[in-house]
């Protein structure tokens, strides 16, 4: 079946509505709290002036000892919301469906398999990245890895991504286009709530961590309403796509 973007939307919609007491403990468990950890906890990346590093090599080596510097509690993390997010994904493309309980079992169970096919995604993106449209195009084209494998069981990466383009074949660039105003939406605004931070915290704050633990709060709130919107289309279009293949 075609996936249309306003029926795809809807059903994501939908499923919200009917669903969220089931969505919102995972969510604020695996996605929030993580989120609003590393906020919190970890220091904020070293600032370059992009002025004086046109070609942004400067950015690229502070990005690389940042994650260097803090690699444990960014992967540890990172493992937490892609636990979080496939189990939301089993709630609703596992078969049979599972209650929440059942979902967790089973996730952890997929989850050897989910990291594999992961990385063979950000692999593939990477060097797609070299020429920036590829990179876009993948993105679209990889949307439905991980339902893929938690609606149909365990298989290969290359099994895997090969089934996301058959399943997404003439969506790419809609699924990618979704995906990123998704993203960029959820960043937007935890910026906003960073730059709040910072100008409070110039205007003089009084030292606390109540002013920035709201802040935070806000941002990783925004990062995680953005991650479920994503799953919830993901769960829509997989669906859609799946019933015609």
């Amino acid at each position: 079946m075609t996936i249309r973007l306003g029926e795809v939307l809807a059903e994501a919609g939908a499923l919200w509505r009917s669903e969220k007491l089931l969505v919102r403990p995972i969510a604020g468990l695996f996605l929030f709290l993580p989120t609003l950890a590393l906020l919190m906890l970890l220091p904020q990346p070293e600032a370059v002036d992009a002025a004086s590093d046109p070609e942004g090599a400067a950015v690229y080596q502070a990005m690389l000892a940042y994650a260097r510097d803090n690699a444990p509690a960014l992967i540890g993390a990172n493992l937490l919301q892609l636990f979080g997010s496939a189990a939301i994904l089993m709630l609703f493309l596992g078969r049979p469906r599972p209650a929440v309980g059942e979902a967790l079992k089973r996730t952890v169970a997929l989850m050897p398999v989910l990291v594999l096919a992961m990385l063979s995604v950000w692999v593939l993106t990477f060097f797609g990245a070299l020429l920036i449209v590829p990179a876009m195009y993948l993105i679209g084209r990889s949307f439905l890895v991980s339902s893929a494998i938690v609606a149909e069981g365990p298989m290969g990466p290359v099994q895997a991504i090969a089934r996301s383009f058959a399943l997404t074949k003439g969506a790419g660039w809609l699924l990618f286009s979704v995906a990123a105003l998704l993203f960029l939406g959820g960043q937007a605004l935890g910026g906003i709530a960073g730059g709040m931070d910072r100008a409070a915290q110039a205007a003089g704050g009084d030292g606390s961590l109540m002013l920035p633990a709201f802040f935070n709060a806000i941002a990783a709130f925004a990062t995680t309403a953005a991650t479920v919107a994503t799953l919830l289309v993901k769960v829509a279009a997989y669906r859609r796509a799946s019933s015609g293949i």
